[in-house]
């Protein structure tokens, strides 16, 4: 009996083992069942992972299509063509030819110490508007200029050499003519240019009236490199338009031209004028004053008005710097008279400055407009001309109006 209970109990406890080992082989399955489950949803993540990737890309690749593009470096300043005609201008109202004589873009170089002149300013000027300059042209033809340059901003330019002491044109240049009247300043440096290097042309214009820029009658005074080139070429034969052209140094043309204005004012009964009257007669010649108008007699004694002085107005006074030598009265008042009514002319043969009143201010500002874009030379220099204003308006105003008490307390007629 108690070997059947041992029996029994060994066998209850082999019975227990092998439960153990069953429910040990059933935990194991379960924890690989885990692991796979793991392994497997690792797959899964892992094959996931490359699609959520390429869907990332391709919204980024979406996002950056629909950036508007970026201009270049290059293209974000605009490349302006080079007119040659627009350097060529511009080179030459900073040249040793134009600038010293031009006494408004002169004055503009002036204005500060650089001497920067507004670009916008040269692309006002007639020639250039010709051309149809702009102010991105004027820019990158002055970059390629070898004495010019252009400010950080691009809107100013400046000459980078100095400015020669004294005249170098002068020596340098003829008078040639007769051409055509239809001739322009293009033909002749193109046709000049085939005898020698041409740095200037200038049509030689005869003042009118009723003719803001004179009239060409077929002289031109042409500038070469050189003067040795000049007196060669001037000296020479040549032909244009099938007749010889009759050619003299400048410099002594204009010597001619003063000794021509000398003869005559010592002829014999004739008296060189040094004022110019009211109504353009002669101060101080006795016999031409006797023959005055009997109308303006009586225009003399309205004026008067029991010793009232005649008030004239503000800005009819035009101011005529650096007049070439040789230059006369009559020449300014021809010069001027093409703008209005020139009522007064103030000048003393040898001076460098004549002053010029007009009947209205209208007339004035007209004639100042139309002169600082003619550039019209006196006795072969371009002078500067400026409206009078302020204080020097002012002591001539005073000047003319003691003149006036004085003559009118010796019975004589207002004006001055």
């Amino acid at each position: 009996a108690k070997s059947c209970e041992m029996g029994g109990y060994t066998s209850g406890n082999a019975l227990r083992g092998e439960d153990l080992h069953v429910r040990k082989s059933v935990d194991e399955l379960v924890e690989i069942d885990k692991m796979a489950d793991k392994a497997d949803a690792k797959e899964v993540e892992a094959a996931a992972a490359p699609v959520e990737e390429k869907k990332e890309e391709a919204v980024e690749e979406k996002k950056e299509e629909e950036k508007p593009a970026e201009p270049a470096a290059a293209a974000e300043e605009e490349v302006v063509a080079v007119d040659p005609r627009v350097k060529k201008q511009v080179e030459f109202y900073f040249s040793d030819s134009n600038l010293p004589k031009d006494k408004f873009l002169l004055s503009k170089t002036k204005d500060n110490k650089e001497g920067w002149v507004d670009i916008a300013l040269l692309t006002s000027f007639k020639r250039m508007r010709e051309f149809n300059a702009t102010v991105a042209g004027v820019v990158a033809a002055a970059k390629e200029s070898e004495f010019l340059a252009i400010d950080d901003e691009g809107k100013k330019i400046r000459r980078t050499t100095d400015l020669p002491d004294s005249d170098l044109t002068l020596g340098r240049s003829i008078k040639a003519g007769k051409f055509p009247l239809d001739t322009t300043i293009d033909a002749l440096e193109e046709f000049f240019s085939k005898q020698g290097k041409v740095l200037s042309v200038r049509l030689i214009k005869v003042e009118t009236k009723g003719s803001k820029e004179g009239t060409f009658e077929g002289d031109a005074y042409i500038e070469f490199g050189t003067k040795d080139e000049a007196e060669k070429i001037c000296a020479s034969e040549i032909e244009h338009s099938g007749e010889k052209l009759s050619m003299v140094m400048k410099q002594e043309y204009l010597k001619e031209v003063e000794a021509k204005k000398k003869e005559e004012t010592s002829r014999p009964n004739t008296r060189k004028r040094a004022r110019e009257g009211e109504d353009g007669e002669e101060k101080g010649d006795k016999e031409k004053k006797a023959k005055t108008d009997g109308d303006d007699k009586k225009k003399g004694d309205r004026d008067k008005k029991d010793g009232n002085y005649i008030s004239y107005p503000k800005g009819v006074f035009v101011k005529v710097d650096g007049i070439g030598d040789g230059a006369s009265m009559p020449t300014i008042k021809d010069l001027f008279t093409k703008y209005g009514n020139v009522k007064f002319v103030e000048f003393k043969e040898g001076e460098k400055v004549a002053c010029v009143r007009y009947e209205t201010p209208e007339e004035a500002t007209e004639a100042v407009k139309g002169e600082q874009e003619s550039k019209s030379e006196i006795c072969g220099v371009v002078p500067e001309v400026t409206l009078i204003t302020g204080e020097e308006e002012d002591a001539k105003l005073e000047d003319i109006k003691q003149r006036q008490l004085q003559k009118m307390s010796r019975g004589g007629r207002g004006g001055g």
